[in-house]
Parts: C-alpha cells; sequence; structure tokens
C-alpha cells in the first residue's frame, strides 16, 4: 500500500510541475491582453485615477474574459483529476500561479508594476476591485501552498477535511479580502483617486483563511475525507 501511496504521489507531482508551466503559460495571455488595452487607454502609462469611458466601453467584454478566465483555470483542474479534493487543489494551485506570473510577465513586459505597493485593478465583478499588488500576490502565495499541500496529501491516500466550520471561516476569509478590494471601487470608478488600501481589512481575513486551512490539517481523522 505504501508503494501504491508513493507512486500516487509522484503522479500528483508531475501533474502539479505540468499545471504550473500550463498556469504560468496561460498568464502571458492574460498580459498581453493588458498589455493591448494600456497601449490602447494609457499610452503615456497607466496609473489612477481612471478613465471611467474606458471601462464602460469595454466593461461587458472585460467581464466575460474574466469569467472565462475562471472557467479555464477550473476546466483544467477538473481535467487532471477525478477526485474532488485533488481537484480542489490543482484548482487554487494554478490560480496563485496563474496570478503571480500575470505581474511577473506585465513586469517583464512593460516594466510594470515598479514596486508591489503599486495600485491596480484586480477584478471587475460585480464593481472594481483596487488594491496593491502585493495583496493578490500574498493571497496566491497562499492558494499555491495550500493547494499543493491538499492535492498532494489526498492525492497519495492521505485525508483532508474542513467540516462546516472550516468551510464556514474560508468563505467568510474570502468575503473579508473581497471587502477590502471593493472599498476603494466606488471611488475609482467615478475617476477619482483611491484612498489608502485598508490593509487592516485584509490581513485579518487572510489569517482566518489560512488558519482554518492549518486546523483542518492538523486536525482530519484518518480515513474520513470531506
Amino acid at each position: 500500500m505504501r508503494g501504491e501511496d508513493a507512486l500516487a504521489r509522484r503522479e500528483i507531482q508531475k501533474k502539479l510541475v505540468v499545471l504550473f508551466v500550463w498556469a504560468a503559460a496561460f498568464a502571458f495571455v492574460e498580459a498581453a491582453v493588458v498589455v493591448y488595452l494600456r497601449r490602447i487607454f494609457y499610452p503615456g502609462g497607466f496609473a489612477f485615477p481612471l478613465k471611467p469611458e474606458m471601462i464602460e466601453s469595454i466593461l461587458g467584454v472585460e467581464i466575460a474574459r474574466e469569467a472565462a478566465t475562471m472557467i479555464m483555470l477550473a476546466a483544467v483542474a477538473w481535467l487532471a483529476d477525478t477526485r474532488p479534493w485533488v481537484r480542489f487543489g490543482y484548482f487554487m494551485a494554478a490560480f496563485g500561479v496563474w496570478d503571480i506570473f500575470y505581474y511577473i510577465w506585465l513586469w517583464a513586459v512593460l516594466g510594470w508594476p515598479p514596486s508591489v505597493f503599486t495600485l491596480d485593478v484586480l477584478f471587475l465583478i460585480p464593481i472594481v476591485w483596487v488594491g496593491p499588488v502585493w495583496s493578490p500576490v500574498v493571497v496566491s502565495a497562499g492558494l499555491i501552498g495550500c493547494g499543493a499541500a491538499v492535492a498532494y496529501r489526498t492525492g497519495g491516500g492521505g485525508v483532508f477535511r474542513l467540516g462546516a466550520g472550516g468551510w464556514s471561516a474560508v468563505v467568510l476569509s474570502g468575503l473579508v479580502i473581497i471587502a477590502s478590494y471593493l472599498w476603494r471601487g466606488p471611488a475609482a470608478m467615478r475617476g477619482e483617486m483611491p484612498g489608502p488600501y485598508p490593509w487592516w481589512i485584509f490581513w485579518p481575513g487572510f489569517a482566518l483563511g489560512l488558519g482554518a486551512f492549518f486546523r483542518a490539517w492538523r486536525d482530519a481523522p484518518p480515513g474520513d475525507s470531506g
């Protein structure tokens, strides 16, 4: 049995490597789209305040593109395995690699962002998300670590479970982090300079989610997964 588990873990490792390469390549496609948009709408270089008329002119297409991106990340994770927790781990890891490499490629092509403290438009659903580059990078690093660990453990015959309390903590964590991004969204949409990022909202939310993961990792009983 241990030999079979070892083989399964090696297979998980191989799939994670391929998944990371795919996510990094997909991030370049995403970054390339943003390069084109910035050359068209911000020829002098992207910076706040935003141009609301620019966002409104392509808002529907951009929302659809963002939704399609999530579908593609979920689809590749779904195809990579048949076990729910392994799929979920793959999705988290792929999302994290994609997001971090998105910024790596933008920096390689445009020299942007000049700093991890630079503000960026992170998402458009349901309204503009605004935050410094370091914040999605921190979240993505957590997703890579947690996702790869869950996939490796459950794919190799191990156990991971969150339970109702764990899921509640993870969902609340996500909502708190999103709230920190939406905090300055309305001002940005009005073409105003966003105020300081509410890091005091972000960090408790991030700590809550990470803590829920580690508690589930530590407390999952043998032979039970769900």
